[in-house]
């Protein structure tokens, strides 16, 4: 039970440091502007639809590895599905990042849907 309520606040810790770190990237990288400089409402808009989206990358590919970690139990099964995880994390974050950089600003359901495959 106590390590349960530890899984939940880690995971909790990765995603609102991810949200806050990916919108800071878009902004300084994307925008190429200082953050102190737009209006909240923006800075909000951009937190919501980039910010917790790409958040979600980083959380659950903790939340996996700490449940592989925990069932499987030969080393080299548990070495080789990392490995596969990795390829298909690094995939991932290849395709939210050029979703990101192409993301169109007057639309932020674009992004989303751009970044499924919708």
């Amino acid at each position: 039970m106590k390590s349960t309520y530890k899984l939940i606040l880690y995971s909790i810790i990765i995603f609102v440091i991810s949200t806050i770190g990916i919108t800071y990237w878009y902004v300084s990288d994307h925008l190429l502007s200082d953050m102190s400089a737009m209006p909240m409402k923006s800075l909000m808009n951009i937190s919501i639809y980039i910010g917790l989206v790409g958040a979600l990358i980083p959380t659950f590919s903790f939340l996996i590895i700490y449940f592989l970690t925990r069932k499987i139990k030969n080393k080299w099964l548990l070495s080789l599905v990392l490995i596969i995880l990795f390829a298909v994390v690094l995939a991932i974050v290849y395709w939210f990042v050029l979703c990101a950089i192409f993301q169109d600003h007057d639309n932020p359901q674009s992004f989303i849907s751009r970044f499924l495959g919708l």
